[in-house]
C-alpha cells in the first residue's frame, strides 16, 4: 500500500510539475508574441519616419507638380464649359421698307439678303471649324499637362487619388499612415 502512496505522489508530483512547466511555456509565447509585436509598431515607425522625411524632402517639386495638376484640371474644366458664339447674322430686309420699293427692287433687296446670307454662312462655318480646332488644341496641350504632372507625381510615389495627394501636399504623420494602410 505504501508503494503505492508512493507511486500515487510520484505521479501527482510529475502531473504538476508538467503543468507548471505548461503555464511557464504559455507566458513565454505570450512574451514572444508581445515582443514581436513591438518589434513591427517600431519597425512600423521608423517606416513612417522616413516616409515623412521624404515627403519633407520632395515638398517643393510635390507642391509643383500638384499645382500644374490642378490647374490643367481647372483649363480642362473651363474649356468644356465653353461654347462657340456664331457671327452676327446680317439683318433680313424690313417687310414695311420693302413695301416702299418696286417689285424689281424688291427682288434685288431678297437677292442682296440672301447673298450675304450665304456668305455669313460660309465666314461662320470656317469661324466655327478654326475656334473647334483651336479648342481641340487647348485640351490636348492640358490634357498632356495633366498628365505629365501625373506622371511625375507617380515617380515621386504620390498615387494618383485625392488622399495620396492631400498627405503627400501636407507631410502629415497620420495621413501618411493611412496611405500605408491601404
Amino acid at each position: 500500500m505504501q508503494q503505492r502512496r508512493a507511486t500515487t505522489s510520484l505521479v501527482i508530483a510529475a502531473a504538476m510539475a508538467l503543468a507548471l512547466l505548461g503555464c511557464n511555456g504559455a507566458e513565454r509565447q505570450r512574451q514572444q508574441q508581445a515582443e514581436r509585436q513591438r518589434a513591427a509598431a517600431a519597425q512600423r515607425q521608423r517606416q513612417l519616419n522616413a516616409l515623412v522625411s521624404r515627403c519633407r524632402d520632395q515638398q517643393p517639386a510635390v507642391q509643383r507638380q500638384l499645382e500644374e495638376l490642378q490647374r490643367s484640371n481647372r483649363e480642362l474644366a473651363k474649356l468644356k464649359e465653353q461654347t462657340y458664339t456664331p457671327l452676327a447674322r446680317p439683318a433680313a430686309p424690313n417687310p414695311e421698307l420693302l413695301e416702299r420699293f418696286t417689285r424689281d427692287d424688291q427682288e434685288l433687296e431678297l437677292e442682296r439678303y440672301e447673298q450675304a446670307l450665304g456668305a455669313w454662312r460660309s465666314r461662320d462655318r470656317a469661324e466655327r471649324r478654326y475656334w473647334e480646332g483651336e479648342q481641340e488644341a487647348r485640351r490636348q496641350r492640358s490634357a498632356a499637362r495633366q498628365q505629365q504632372a501625373k506622371k511625375a507625381l507617380l515617380a515621386q510615389g504620390v498615387a494618383d487619388t485625392p488622399a495620396a495627394r492631400a498627405a503627400w501636399s501636407s507631410c502629415e504623420p497620420q495621413q501618411l499612415s493611412a496611405l500605408t494602410l491601404l
